[in-house]
């Protein structure tokens, strides 16, 4: 039997596929990843808006992304945890909403001025939040970061898996040729999510959300907390998903400047631009050290990634893609050793005792902190990872935050320097982090992204938060919930 799929999202366009007749793709194999399905319909051609149309369709679009991951990454074979299976929901409730909170991938369904939005509906919505998933799965430390570049990076790696999955698919590939043959303009493929855009524009007209993101784009990096809290329908501010897009455009232009480089633009170029930009990416993102200042950590990894898998042959399209959006590289920098320290040399994922106690002076001898040392092998250069976590207080940022901390991991690299110590790229220093965990915490409580209810326990009343309170070790701590689709206040 067939099934009936939208390949990228109901409201892509008339250049776009509006849906297609095809066969299921086939279940993933017991050696690999997948997912739990949830109240299944028989297979068949259902019309869009049905029960059964909904769960063809999110199953379609949930392993496509899978699949679209493997062209560029090789074989995924668990999540976050170690489970080889996660649950997926193709409406889980009335909302305009979808959210991935490491239990399970859900998505929802609201009617709004009499139309129907079903976030399931859209390859585009089911890729995202998928590749939160998979973010999550080799990265899981950046899960509970509170720097606003970290959250943003990973709201724009699940639109750059909706650009991935897209651009995996024939029919697509050449709807998009055949419309914008050089890439160069606003397009169906680079437009994120139009359909629940739509929604939300009917539900909170003039809403920053209300249009979709786009990772064809002129944004400018700079600081986030220089961005204004809100704005209207497609301006950048200081939130995640908005931010989120100066990433994309690099990578939207990393495929681009890739596919122009070929002596054939054809749609088999184009896939293979899109696979080795999805290539370098993941590659970078496994190695990328968190910074406040994140987004040019990444793009750093990224061209190192370049260096170690293909010597470099892509370094120039991966900085101009990055320079295009105020983002300089200078990558030789992040493995440049910047600072001696006492002692020699480590050895394997060991300090020696001066070291560590200079260490822990730089860093300010922060009280209640830890140090974990993990062997790190930075595209062939041998360091330590440390990683010091220490609590950073949060009541002057909101009185209701009065005795509460977060936990925030400062991780610097330590490698070698003529046999002695030496700090690699950059020392991180407290002033700085406690700056961006204010920013941060400042610009959820702006959209009511945090849940005050009982410790532990969500309110009932925050739908959309993203992080609550929760005691851990003795403390309470502000903790992050899940990665939610959906950025309005409640």
């Amino acid at each position: 039997m067939a099934i009936r799929f939208i390949p990228n999202d109901p409201r892509a366009g008339s250049v776009a596929s509006a849906g297609r007749i095809q066969a299921k793709r086939p279940n993933r194999l017991a050696s690999r990843s997948g997912f739990v399905f949830t109240d299944p319909s028989p297979e068949g051609v259902a019309a869009p808006g049905t029960a059964q149309f909904l769960f063809w369709q999110m199953r379609e679009a949930a392993i496509a992304a899978l699949q679209a991951w493997e062209a560029s990454a090789g074989p995924h074979k668990l999540w976050q945890g170690k489970h080889s299976r996660l649950p997926i929901f193709q409406n889980a409730g009335v909302d305009l909403n979808a959210y991935y909170d490491r239990a399970s991938v859900s998505f929802f369904g609201q009617t709004v001025a009499g139309a129907e939005f079903f976030s399931a509906a859209s390859t585009d919505v089911v890729a995202h939040e998928v590749g939160h998933g998979l973010l999550d799965s080799i990265r899981p430390d950046f899960f509970d970061v509170s720097y606003l570049e970290v959250g943003a990076l990973h709201e724009a790696f699940g639109d750059c898996m909706a650009l991935l999955t897209a651009l995996n698919d024939l029919e697509t590939r050449r709807q998009l040729l055949a419309a914008v043959p050089g890439l160069g303009k606003r397009n169906f493929v680079e437009a994120t999510a139009e359909d629940l855009s739509r929604g939300i524009g009917l539900l909170i007209p003039g809403h920053n959300a209300a249009l979709p993101r786009r990772a064809f784009n002129s944004h400018q990096y700079q600081l986030p907390s220089s961005l204004p809290s809100d704005g209207r329908p497609g301006v950048l501010i200081n939130e995640v998903h908005s931010f989120g897009m100066v990433f994309s455009g690099c990578f939207w232009d990393l495929i681009t400047n890739l596919f122009e480089a070929s002596s054939r633009k054809t749609e088999a170029t184009l896939l293979d631009a899109a696979r080795l930009a999805g290539k370098i990416l993941i590659a970078g993102l496994q190695s990328a050290v968190i910074t406040p200042r994140f987004f040019q950590a990444v793009g750093r990894a990224m061209t190192l990634a370049d260096q170690a898998l293909h010597d470099g042959a892509n370094h120039l399209p991966i900085r101009a893609a990055f320079a295009r959006h105020n983002l300089q590289l200078g990558s030789n920098s992040l493995l440049a050793p910047s600072m001696a320290l006492a002692g020699a040399a480590p050895s394997g994922a060991r300090l020696t005792a001066a070291t560590r106690k200079d260490l822990l002076q730089r860093f300010g001898n922060a009280r209640g902190a830890k140090l974990a040392l993990s062997e790190h092998d930075l595209f062939g250069t041998p360091v330590v990872n440390v990683v010091q976590t220490r609590a950073v207080a949060l009541g002057t940022v909101d009185r209701r935050l009065k005795g509460v901390v977060a936990l925030v991991h400062e991780p610097v690299l330590i490698g070698d320097s003529g046999g002695r110590a030496a700090v690699i790229g950059n020392m991180p220093h407290s002033a700085d982090t406690n700056s961006e965990v204010y920013s941060f915490v400042g610009s959820l409580l702006a959209r009511r992204r945090i849940d005050f209810g009982a410790v532990g326990k969500s309110s009932g009343q925050h739908r959309h938060a993203t992080h609550s309170v929760r005691i851990q070790g003795g403390q309470r701590v502000l903790k992050r919930r899940r990665f939610s689709c959906f950025c309005h206040p409640v």
